[in-house]
């Protein structure tokens, strides 16, 4: 039997986490990026599945997961994905039908890797077909695998906890011996510390005894382990404030982006528009220059033929003039 390996989901409108069913995790050399891709079993229709990338981000021995911000990242990750489905689907899959792809990936080792809780909300979902589910699972087992792609900038958690009240301080009883406090996995995975390492810090710690005082000392006021317990939703719940606000602040970062893309391409449309115009300005000024030279020239002509006019009328008189004479003379 197969031990599918679960990572743990938080949905909103849901108190309870639930287990979400690990398909594969690849890393991409060309843009230093790794992916991972689980399943909630979720059936949207007969016979097709609906399946969740995420970006997965590795600094030293910690894992994070969290949305792909970036298209053409997502673009590629896609690509990535049909091509471990096309793969699997083939009859006799073999590692080395993964190898034979336009972009070069790479299967991640993700044994012993402690995944953090992640929200599907905020991942990238698509349909699959529901047969290939169990042939991905199959086929990244079987593939050669390699360490995860190390993460050059500082990655910061986004840490959710659950909200609870805070019960109030109880002075009234003395003090008693109790129980050292162990940190539960949620809060030893938001302070950088392994589960098992923090229960043994927890343990050793030791037992503060009530000292014994004189009667005429008032004894001192001890705060409780309630107390210790209250004020750790306080800290969860500012935690939380600070990683929505810094989703919000990387939200508006991104449609900021995007506005300036588009505006960068109007100003771009605006400015070949305007080259067009200042274009046609210069034809119509290269045309209204040959007009004046046309109406020079014409004008020109105009002074030629009223001057050959004159001359042809002076002439014309002349003519008159000579055979006046002509006749004056025949007729003497």
């Amino acid at each position: 039997m197969m031990l599918l390996r679960t990572l743990v989901l938080e949905r909103s409108g849901q108190d309870a986490p639930v287990n979400g069913a690990l398909l594969c995790g690849f890393a991409v050399a060309q843009i230093d990026c790794n992916f991972l891709v689980y399943s909630l079993d979720e059936e949207t229709e007969p016979g097709n599945s609906r399946v969740y990338i995420a970006a997965l981000r590795k600094k030293l021995d910690r894992h994070f997961l969290g949305s792909v911000e970036s298209k053409e990242d997502l673009q590629v990750a896609m690509q990535v994905f049909k091509q471990i489905l096309m793969a699997a689907a083939a009859s006799g899959t073999k590692a080395s039908a993964v190898n034979d792809s336009s972009i070069a990936f790479h299967f991640i080792d993700l044994k012993g890797c402690k995944l953090p809780p992640a929200r599907p909300e905020d991942h990238h979902s698509m349909i699959i077909k529901k047969a290939l589910v169990m042939k991905v699972i199959t086929l990244g087992m079987s593939a050669p695998v390699l360490p995860a792609i190390e993460s050059a900038s500082l990655i910061v958690p986004c840490i959710r906890f659950s909200s609870q009240m805070i019960p109030p301080a109880r002075t009234s009883s003395p003090p008693t011996p109790v129980e050292p406090p162990v940190l539960e996995p949620v809060v030893a995975e938001a302070l950088d510390i392994p589960v098992a390492t923090a229960q043994k810090v927890a343990l050793a710690e030791p037992v503060a005894q009530p000292a014994q005082l004189a009667p005429s000392e008032p004894a001192p006021v001890q705060r409780p382990v309630e107390m210790e317990h209250a004020l750790m939703p306080e800290l969860d719940s500012t935690l939380t404030n600070l990683a929505k606000v810094a989703q919000d602040l990387t939200q508006q970062k991104n449609a900021v982006i995007e506005r300036e893309k588009v505006l960068e391409q109007w100003r771009a449309r605006l400015q070949q528009k305007q080259g067009e115009l200042d274009e046609k300005d210069r034809e119509l000024e290269q045309h209204a220059a040959q007009l004046q030279e046309q109406q020079a020239d014409v004008s020109q002509k105009a002074q030629k033929l009223a001057l050959a006019m004159s001359q042809v009328s002076g002439m014309r008189q002349r003519l008159q003039g000579v055979l006046l004479e002509l006749d004056q003379t025949l007729e003497g």
